[in-house]
């Protein structure tokens, strides 16, 4: 598994936000073991944009689930902002999650039967935001993807390319420290792939 680090400018003094000790996971099926992550070490910086590259089956998908406190390692241990996974409760992980990491899936997982700003203001809502807050955010967030005249449209009325950006919309709802994209272009066009990845390189 490869790392590609392209640093963005920040003004601000940079810190660790995501850091790994000797993360390993492993999977048993049939008595044979599958080691996906090898012992990762790794400490990744506020302002940094980081790729990480690898053919399918190479862990890339497990590794985010395990920065992104999706999972949890064999063994190892995973530091957001310095505090340990490990040791959280599972309340203070649902924190976690809503308020200091956004994600974005390459199969956007948008809620079929709500509107583009009912999918953006959803996590809001867990986050405490009160509706008419949620709503002027949620447009704003709209607006930054180029789909603020798209906001009553429920996923069916939107093209891929539309949806995955309702998604980063959404992975920003609670102004997160992370942003965590697994494949985020995968099952798009070039053309729209590009322009996916120009909105995440502007954020």
């Amino acid at each position: 598994m490869a790392e590609h680090t392209d640093p963005q400018t920040d003004t601000g003094e940079e810190r660790v936000i995501i850091r790994t000790v000797g993360l390993k996971k492993s999977y048993v099926m049939k008595d044979v073991v599958t080691e996906a992550l090898r012992g990762i070490d790794v400490e990744i910086l506020t302002a940094e944009f980081i790729s990480v590259m690898g053919p399918s089956g190479s862990g890339k998908s497990t590794f985010f689930n395990m920065i992104g406190a999706l999972d949890s390692p064999t063994t190892g241990r995973v530091f957001i902002d310095e505090v340990d996974v490990a040791q959280l409760t599972a309340e203070e992980l649902a924190f976690l999650r809503c308020h200091k990491i956004g994600y974005i899936f390459q199969s956007y997982n948008l809620i079929k039967y709500m509107t583009a700003l009912e999918n953006v203001t959803t996590p809001m809502a867990f986050g405490g935001v009160q509706p008419d807050e949620a709503r002027e955010r949620g447009m704003d967030l709209l607006d930054l993807v180029g789909l603020k005249d798209r906001w009553h449209h429920r996923p069916v009325e939107m093209s891929g390319g539309q949806q995955q950006r309702v998604a980063i919309a959404r992975s920003l709802a609670n102004n997160p420290s992370v942003l965590l994209c697994d494949e985020p272009t995968a099952n798009l066009d070039l053309h729209t792939g590009q322009e996916i990845l120009d909105i995440l390189q502007r954020l």
